[in-house]
């Protein structure tokens, strides 16, 4: 039989165990561009939502990926950069809710008419991310290391491209890039 300060011991105990995390506001930057690629047609529009989006029902005319451009800002020179995703309460999540991620071979920027082949550009697989909304997605899988760790950030001024692309069919996620979506965190 457990003594009345041996009691007390272990409820504080469990007690300061069950408290939550402080949250981080580790500082973070947002993509310069979004834009969206129609898998069937192969067409890329700018756009202020970002969405994922596949149907079995629609022959792949459904099908939408998001295509994101980020640029360094000058703040992370000599930090280490990571990936973050979070969705707020206002996103729409419907299906498995995950998404894989992939870099880009080439980054879309305001001028792609220029270069821009059709096509999505699709890089390496870097991993599936599972997402909610109002949370901070959660990897389910990461294939490479690069931004799914802690990585040295890239020089001020580096531009890259990252594509989300849903996972399984009848998947749909949109989210408002200024609020929600994939970031890039850095600290020291």
């Amino acid at each position: 039989m457990f003594s009345y300060k041996t009691l007390l011991i272990t409820v504080l105990s469990s007690l300061i165990v069950a408290a939550p995390f402080e949250a981080r506001d580790d500082p973070f930057f947002s993509p310069s561009q979004v834009w969206l690629y129609g898998v069937s047609s192969g067409r890329t529009a700018p756009t202020s939502t970002g969405m994922v989006s596949k149907a079995s029902t629609s022959g792949g005319r459904a099908t939408v990926t998001t295509l994101l451009t980020f640029t360094y800002p000058p703040e992370v020179d000599g930090l280490k950069c990571q990936f973050g995703f979070y969705l707020d309460m206002n996103s729409t999540v419907k299906g498995s809710a995950k998404l894989d991620l992939f870099s880009s071979i080439r980054p879309l920027t305001s001028n792609f008419t220029i270069y821009w082949s059709r096509g999505n550009q699709r890089g390496v697989q870097l991993g599936r991310l599972s997402v909610s909304p109002g949370a901070s997605a959660t990897w389910d899988a990461t294939y490479d290391e690069y931004l799914t760790e802690k990585t040295d950030c890239k020089t001020p001024g580096t531009v890259e491209g990252f594509e989300l692309v849903g996972v399984y069919d009848n998947d749909y996620v949109s989210w408002n890039p200024s609020t929600s979506g994939l970031r890039i965190i850095y600290t020291p």
